[in-house]
């Protein structure tokens, strides 16, 4: 617990950092998140043993990180380079067919867009507004991170019955409604401190009511991720941080919850 509490704290500062020179120099959250989902990639297609072909992991990993590189300024050319990016792999099932087999064809091509479609979703958010953006990371953080601390202490204390037992076994359904009372209040306090900060009223009725949706969101992208970590045998996807596990373990989270919520800013005035 010590050590994941430290690398925790570790990742925390670095993450603020980062968004403290975004607001200088705002390129440098999509060079982040690029290496991020490159990393992540990396994880779920070699690290889990989805793939036993170097070539289309490494391809996977340059679609990743370009698909965020592109879709900073040039959201339209992600199309083009996913085209290209499918037409590689497909080229490669062709020739490389007797070890390249359809569930790894699958892995290589589903897994990288959905973990790259969710960065670029986190960068749009962050990048939304010069002020706002920030306020929508915390947000986020809060419905994915929030509800995941709350739902492991409730669970601790008040857990009895299983929510996932084949999949994850030690979430509880207590723990998870606990989990999304502490994300919407979570919710509420960000709101109050931003309204400050930013000097503008901030919509949090709105906000806290569909908090719970996000959190269910979060909740689903772990429980996702676990299936699939239960499916190759492995206990984590990395172990970049010590007592966290890898990129994507930290990251499950927002595979869903960032698109989303990004759906919901776009078409929804909160601020």
């Amino acid at each position: 617990m010590k050590t994941r509490i430290i690398s925790g704290v570790v990742a925390a500062a670095l993450v603020a950092g980062l968004l403290i020179l975004n607001s200088f120099f705002s390129i440098t959250v999509v060079i982040a998140l690029a290496i991020l989902a490159a990393i992540a990639v990396y994880e779920m297609l070699w690290c889990t043993g989805a793939v036993k072909v170097k070539t289309p992991v490494f391809a996977a990993m340059i679609y990743a990180a370009a698909t965020l590189w592109f879709s900073f300024n040039y959201f339209a050319t992600t199309t083009m380079v996913t085209l290209i990016y499918i037409f590689f792999v497909a080229i490669f099932a062709v020739i490389g067919h007797k070890k390249f087999d359809m569930p790894q064809l699958a892995m290589t091509i589903s897994m990288p867009m959905i973990i790259s479609f969710a960065f670029i979703c986190l960068a749009e958010l962050i990048n939304f507004s010069s002020k706002a953006g920030l306020l929508y990371f915390v947000l986020l953080f809060n419905f994915a991170c929030v509800t995941d601390i709350g739902a492991y202490f409730v669970g601790s204390f008040f857990g009895k019955h299983k929510l996932a037992p084949e999949i994850s076994p030690k979430k509880t359904i207590e723990g998870a409604v606990g989990g999304v009372v502490c994300s919407v209040v979570g919710t509420v306090i960000t709101c109050l401190v931003f309204q400050i900060i930013l000097d503008r009223s901030i919509n949090i009725l709105l906000l806290a009511a569909v908090t719970p949706i996000f959190s269910v969101l979060g909740m689903f992208g772990d429980l996702f991720a676990s299936v699939i970590k239960r499916y190759f045998g492995i206990k984590d996807y990395g172990n970049i941080m010590p007592g966290h596990g890898g990129v994507l373990d930290r990251t499950d989270s927002i595979l869903f919850i960032a698109p989303a919520f990004l759906l919901f800013l776009t078409y929804v005035s909160v601020i």
